[in-house]
């Protein structure tokens, strides 16, 4: 073995000489290389591209027909093309298996660049969109040369030099003549959702009708023409589906053709507390005395019209199609199932009465049956808490998704849409496709989507067919619930393109079918959704204002004023339309909480500092207001926090009328000298607090027995003393008369002048001149006491008793 070692950091140097030779030499490679690239290849390479949109195409090429497909390609660099040309490629050898649809492009890599038709020339396509270049392709259907039935991949692209620099992937389907004769019809159900966010929540003007305040006037612009709600209406008037309409929306229209007010933008921020005038907060009694909305502080709604329009079109375009009632506001109801299984909140109080009030709503103002028996959890994904609390309440049907429900066993097909509801003893699910899902999932607004969207439809409903085509098999579309108008577009004109191989059908229909093999499993409940769902903690404060308001409610005589608008405001906050904007649904749950603490404000105990109890007995007045519009009928309830010193009567239960106060006195007995603290609670007739204790000292001036007998013994002496001086002096009264009827004078020891005019020429004694001084008037004005601190100068006042005559 040698003894030589080499030096440390010898092999890092050389290392880090062939690593850098290595990249010197890449850097040339790639110089050369650009240097033989066309021009505008390269540019391209810098940053330049090409995006092509396929805005209209023919959806299914059929034997003796034509296709057209139309478009317009855009220069999204910065630099001009000087030329290009754009093509279709299609693969024309066979159609696609469903598991090629999810990745066109590598379908497409084996396709051929048609010559019939013929490529466009754009010349000098400028940058930016308004450079945009259209094209137009049209040809026959049979010379393509497509065989069998399916799916066959479809490119537009752009080209210069030999390069693809933009395309557009899509599919054509393909029916030869005669070609689905012998093919059974794949029964489709779509889901048509017709759902919003809350705009309103339990805020109403004093008046006698309780005027609604929306707190925004956004269902205007989607009622009106080309708003979101509007479109969707006229979209699927006509169409065979079943519709999933949340009740509060269609109340909330009825509401807003009576009359109704909006709040302005900010004012019912609860993050802006009110204020006083002089910029500090308002004290509680301030508070409680403010009217939350008044017609002077909230704005007219302009959306009565067009509400009323849409509620009169909504009813002429549901027809005789099958309407899903949602729970009243959509209630999540997995967010209730979770917060339930976590020990957090006990929500299903809430989710029976949605159930109820959506029947009833419905009737009212669709005038028409409906379903409530079908159960629809966000985005369609079950667990086993989820399933039974559906199953719990009622649901017969529940629509779940593909990726929840997924076979127990690899399906050689795809599956059918019915199923049996695992984990519960009675029950059928309808299933989503997964791969449908993700795929109604991509933004149809977007330039061009609609049309790849649509193809992509077609593309799996007929690969779904043709798997089995003598097997009868269903599908479920179930869109997203805020499906917007382009994607409402796109479900028509699929379900319109494959009437030669779909048949449109209800979810009754699906359900009444016996549920195939193979059989479904719940999988496990996705992250993504989970993440969406409400919080455990605001669940939990959703049901302590639910308690909160139920508890206010039992002090009225009129409850029907305050949970009338305030319990839909609670059933609100449930809301699966809340998922995606965590902030919004925080900022309306505080909305609504300020909102019943402004009612819960107006009626409270005066607060006091100290009350003095002289005495062993007496009472504690407590003053309890009433600022609400109708009375209220409270319990007061005084606790002492030494009853060994201080002992308070009972709980005195008492009717406050409407704008009014009433002191109500609670007997104390003290035993004991000193500062007492004392707990004064508003309590409802069955002792539920309404309020938070008002604390204030109670300061007894007890006299025990030593002391009383002491202040007797000198109260006695005292009198003895004062008898004995009495009788000394009348002693010396009487001694002193004697002597003077001896002297021969008269007992009379008035002054001559006193009563009697004097004598002339008399030596009476005179007062002082100037007596008495002008300012004096005598012991104290009018003869009634010292001067009133009203009335420092000693006026009598008129109509006293010192007007009358003596």
């Amino acid at each position: 073995m040698s003894d030589r070692r080499s030096r440390p950091g010898t092999g890092v140097i050389v290392l880090r000489g062939r690593m850098l030779a290595v990249l010197i030499l890449a850097l040339v490679l790639a110089a050369g290389l650009l240097g033989v690239l066309p021009p505008t290849a390269a540019r391209a390479a810098d940053g330049d591209g090409i995006q092509v949109l396929i805005t209209k195409m023919t959806p299914v090429a059929k034997a003796g027909g034509s296709v057209t497909i139309e478009g317009r390609v855009l220069n999204t660099g910065s630099r001009a093309i000087d030329s290009m040309e754009v093509a279709v490629r299609l693969r024309t050898s066979e159609p696609l298996f469903r598991s090629g649809i999810g990745s066109p492009e590598d379908a497409q890599s084996t396709g051929t660049l048609l010559r019939t038709p013929k490529p466009v020339v754009v010349h000098n396509l400028a940058p930016g969109p308004g450079a945009a270049q259209p094209w137009t392709f049209t040809f026959p259907a049979d010379p393509l040369g497509l065989n069998a039935a399916g799916a066959y991949p479809l490119g537009i692209e752009a080209r210069t030099g030999g390069k693809t620099i933009g395309a557009a992937r899509t599919f054509l389907p393909w029916i030869p003549k005669n070609g689905l004769k012998n093919v059974q019809n794949l029964r489709v159900a779509t889901v048509w959702p017709l759902v919003d966010r809350p705009h309103r929540d339990g805020t109403t003007l004093g008046d006698e009708a309780q005027t609604p305040v929306f707190r925004d006037d956004g269902l205007a612009a989607q009622f009106a023409p080309g708003g979101r709600l509007y479109d969707l209406v006229n979209i699927g008037t006509g169409m065979k589906v079943d519709w999933a309409i949340d009740p509060e929306l269609v109340d909330s229209a009825a509401e807003m053709t009576g009359g109704y007010r909006v709040a302005p933008p900010g004012s019912l921020d609860p993050d802006k507390p009110k204020k006083s005038r002089d910029g500090k907060p308002p004290s509680e009694e301030d508070t409680a005395k403010a009217t939350p909305n008044q017609t002077t502080n909230t704005l007219a709604g302009g959306g009565g019209q067009v509400a009323a329009g849409w509620l009169d079109r909504l009813k002429a375009g549901l027809g005789t199609q099958p309407v899903i009632a949602l729970p009243y506001a959509d209630t999540d109801l997995a967010a209730v199932a979770h917060a339930l299984e976590a020990g957090r909140a006990d929500l299903r109080p809430q989710l029976s009465e949605a159930l109820a009030e959506s029947a009833t709503v419905m009737q009212r103002t669709l005038a028409r049956p409906v379903r409530t028996d079908v159960a629809w959890p966000a985005g369609g994904a079950l667990d086993s808490s989820i399933v039974q609390l559906a199953s719990g309440s009622g649901a017969s049907t529940v629509i779940a998704s593909g990726a929840s429900l997924a076979p127990t066993k690899e399906p050689r097909v795809t599956p059918s849409a019915t199923s049996a509801l695992p984990g519960a003893d009675k029950g059928t699910a309808l299933v989503t496709d997964p791969d449908i899902d993700k795929i109604l999932a991509t933004d149809a607004k977007a330039p061009g989507q609609g049309v790849l969207t649509t193809q992509q439809l077609l593309a799996e409903l007929l690969t779904i067919v043709l798997q089995e085509p003598s097997a009868s098999r269903s599908l479920l579309i179930a869109p997203p619930r805020t499906m917007d108008a382009a994607l409402a577009n796109v479900l028509k004109d699929v379900l319109n393109a494959s009437a030669d191989w779909t048949r449109s059908s209800t979810l009754a229909e699906l359900a009444a079918e016996p549920a195939p093999l193979p059989a479904r499993k719940l999988a496990g409940y996705p992250k993504a959704v989970r993440a969406s769902e409400p919080s455990l903690q605001y669940l939990s404060e959703t049901d302590n204002l639910v308690r909160s308001m139920q508890t206010f409610a039992s002090i009225l005589t009129r409850p029907e004023r305050v949970t009338g608008p305030f319990n839909p405001a609670l059933l609100r906050l449930l809301s699966t339309e809340w998922r995606g904007d965590p902030q919004g649904m925080d900022r309306y749950r505080l909305g609504v909480t300020r909102g019943l603490r402004e009612l819960q404000s107006l009626v409270y105990i005066i607060r006091r500092t100290g009350v003095t109890l002289s005495g062993d007995e007496g009472n504690i007045p407590v003053t309890v207001v009433n600022n609400l519009q109708q009375p209220v009928t409270v319990r007061i309830a005084v606790g002492s926090h030494q009853p060994n010193r201080l002992k308070l009567g009972d709980p005195i239960t008492v009717t406050v009328p409407d704008g009014r106060r009433r002191e109500v006195p609670i007997s104390a007995k003290s035993a004991a000298n000193g500062k007492v603290m004392v707990d004064v609670q508003l309590l409802t007739p069955d002792g539920r607090a309404v309020r938070p204790p008002e604390s204030f000292f109670v300061n007894t001036t007890t006299i025990d027995a030593l002391t009383r007998w002491i202040i007797g013994g000198l109260a006695f002496l005292l009198a003895v003393f004062s008898l004995r001086a009495f009788l000394r002096k009348r002693r010396e009264a009487a001694l002193a008369g004697d002597t003077n009827d001896e002297d021969g004078e008269d007992g009379d020891d008035t002054p001559s002048h006193a009563g009697f005019p004097e004598e002339p020429g008399s030596d009476a004694i005179r007062p002082a001149s100037g007596w008495p001084p002008a300012h004096f008037a005598g012991p104290y004005a009018g003869g009634n006491g010292p001067p009133d601190p009203a009335d420092p100068h000693g006026h009598t006042p008129s109509r006293s008793t010192t007007d009358r005559p003596e």
